[in-house]
């Protein structure tokens, strides 16, 4: 399924490409049935070749509470499944009315893509790596507010669950966990 980017996506697009970084490209992923389809931004981190930047494009056309969002996410350039992640986290917010706001959890979605890893949970959380750059994002006067989605484990969602969406991210800040690394330990 091969779509025209709106005006607003190709908007999107120049504005979001140099905040994550150079040489960036982007990917139209199409859902099972082939009858909807998401853009995401593929991007090397300029500071660190073995890492990707991914961000939805489009995803800003379908409102959330009154608000438009787009996913950012981030991980080793070896793991290829992560655009994947990404667009399904994308195709259950437009076709099924998934909330993609911040401390909800797409439960079990990294596990339909990788099996043999603690991580099996989409968090989503403010995106710090960028935050200071997205203050203020809009595209034709609509502000576009934005996701950071980070894998978690059972335990990681159990902990959340019972103690807050705070306490997790002080969790992982305090243990310095790797959110590049989809294989990565689960700290709880």
């Amino acid at each position: 399924m091969r779509t025209e980017p709106t005006k607003q996506q190709k908007e999107l697009y120049k504005k979001i490409a140099p905040i994550l970084g150079a040489d960036s490209k982007v990917i139209e992923y199409g859902d099972d049935s082939n009858t909807n389809s998401i853009y995401i931004l593929n991007c090397p981190d300029p500071i660190d070749n073995k890492v990707m930047f991914y961000c939805s494009i489009g995803l800003f056309e379908y409102l959330i509470d009154d608000k438009r969002y787009e996913i950012l996410m981030a991980g080793y350039s070896k793991y290829d499944t992560i655009p994947n992640i990404l667009s399904t986290c994308a195709f259950f917010v437009i076709k099924n009315n998934w909330k993609c706001t911040y401390g909800n959890v797409f439960e079990t979605l990294v596990e339909m893509y990788c099996k043999n890893t603690e991580m099996k949970h989409i968090l989503f959380t403010s995106p710090f790596l960028w935050e200071d750059k997205l203050v203020d994002f809009n595209i034709e006067g609509k502000p576009i507010y934005f996701v950071l989605a980070i894998p978690i484990s059972d335990k990681e969602l159990e902990y959340k669950n019972k103690f807050g969406t705070d306490a997790l991210e002080t969790l992982f800040e305090k243990e310095s966990i790797d959110i590049f690394d989809i294989n990565r330990k689960s700290i709880v």
